[in-house]
């Protein structure tokens, strides 16, 4: 696996919201003690059922110690180009591919899995692939709602759609299964509020969106314009030149970070 990282300006776009910049205007001491709260308030995450070592080597996620360091150095690299474009503010991250079945998913938990490594950050997993969901095998308990119930008001409490993946301080929210008018929904201003509030509710929270092929539905254009920033995966041997460029040019090189070629 390797990103290439596109020559982007990202701008103002990544500026803190009005409520966060009392932060950095407060003198040094109000500063340190909002870090330190901050840390302790990650530190006390609850992590029950973690994933052995043996799990996660089953699974293909990344985890310190892991015997593969090349993948383990590739997702940290790739963690690092992206801290780099968005000027180390947490963000959301589109993950998208060119063709079906690239592993999508499988890149967004492992560069998940690689933001969580430094321990005063974490980061969620929203499945926003409601034609292939496949976040849902990664978890130890069947989620019984996701993302498209909270759009359809089957609950109001954000808390009832997120789940432990198992890595310390990951977390995630499936598919769901009320996929019908699931476009319409990503395009809704519920949809957008509710990106934003997950992003803002903690600084330390970066948010990877798991998404459909880009050139195949409609679904991921959507998501495309809500996201901060977007990789995509190419799977080997399964596009040529002018599918990708194609969708370079969906995505904009606004949002496009680069491109993940995954074997």
């Amino acid at each position: 696996m390797i990103l290439l990282s596109a020559n982007i300006s990202i701008g103002e776009r990544f500026n803190m919201p009005s409520s966060d910049l009392s932060v950095c205007v407060s003198n040094d001491n109000k500063q340190n003690m909002h870090i330190k709260n901050k840390h302790k308030s990650i530190r006390r995450m609850l992590e029950k059922s973690l994933l052995s070592p043996a799990e996660l080597a089953q699974r293909k996620i990344i985890y310190p110690g892991i015997d593969d360091y090349n993948t383990l150095n590739s997702y940290r690299e790739l963690r690092t180009n992206l801290l780099k474009v968005t000027n180390n503010k947490n963000f959301i991250c589109m993950v998208t591919s060119v063709s079906r079945e690239a592993g999508t998913s499988h890149v967004a938990i492992n560069l998940a899995a690689s933001i969580a490594l430094e321990q005063h950050k974490t980061a969620l997993i929203i499945d926003c692939n409601i034609y292939a969901p496949k976040i849902d095998s990664y978890l130890k308990v069947t989620p019984e709602m996701g993302l498209t119930n909270y759009l359809e008001q089957d609950t109001q409490a954000i808390e009832d759609i997120i789940y432990p993946l198992g890595i310390p301080r990951v977390r995630v929210i499936p598919a769901g299964n009320n996929i019908i008018n699931a476009a319409e929904h990503f395009a809704s201003d519920n949809m957008e509020a509710f990106l934003l509030s997950v992003k803002q509710r903690y600084p330390d929270r970066f948010i990877i969106l798991d998404s459909p092929a880009i050139g195949l539905y409609a679904e991921s254009q959507i998501l495309a314009s809500l996201c901060d920033v977007a990789i995509m995966v190419v799977g080997y041997g399964k596009s040529n030149s002018s599918q990708i460029q194609a969708g370079i040019d969906v995505i904009g090189k606004d949002r496009l970070a680069g491109l993940v070629f995954n074997n």
